[in-house]
């Protein structure tokens, strides 16, 4: 999923808890903004790999398939030790549990549940400032459902 689509669904699922009481707007901003930062992972893992630091040639390799740099925090090691980090959060930072375990976790759903019951495999390419984009107008139609739900928690 690209960055647009972590970010939506993780400030849905956040302000579903503001809703409720458990933390802030200020708090939800931050869960959505962590879930994006997640996929540092790969740039990081590009720059080890390839031995260079531009930015826009690791995002175009990956977005046309030539690289794809998730590094142990996205398997099953990482996924463990995350939510050991995530477990002493709650016993020394309720604000560090939420940010880090609500953005870490809806990340990791969006990346690996299988959300398009629809079977839509059409995809549109978007280029700009030197940046490409191959997404998957499943994940437009999720982005415009995701907004339409954040629209509806915030009135």
């Amino acid at each position: 999923m690209y960055p647009q689509s972590h970010f939506l669904f993780s400030l849905l699922i956040a302000l579903i808890f503001v809703k409720f009481g458990v933390f802030d707007y200020k708090i939800a901003l931050f869960i959505a903004i962590f879930a994006v930062l997640m996929d540092l992972d790969h740039y990081i893992t590009f720059i080890f790999k390839y031995k260079e630091m531009d930015f826009k040639d690791a995002w175009n390799k990956a977005v046309k398939g030539l690289y794809a740099g998730r590094s142990f925090i996205h398997h099953t090691v990482g996924f463990v030790l995350i939510t050991a980090i995530i477990v002493l959060l709650y016993f020394f930072n309720q604000t560090w549990f939420w940010i880090i375990g609500l953005g870490y976790y809806t990340h990791m759903f969006l990346d690996y549940a299988h959300l398009n019951v629809l079977k839509i495999k059409e995809k549109i390419t978007i280029k700009e400032f030197g940046i490409t984009e191959k997404i998957n107008k499943f994940e437009v139609l999720l982005d415009i459902f995701l907004v339409i739900g954040i629209g509806l928690l915030l009135i």
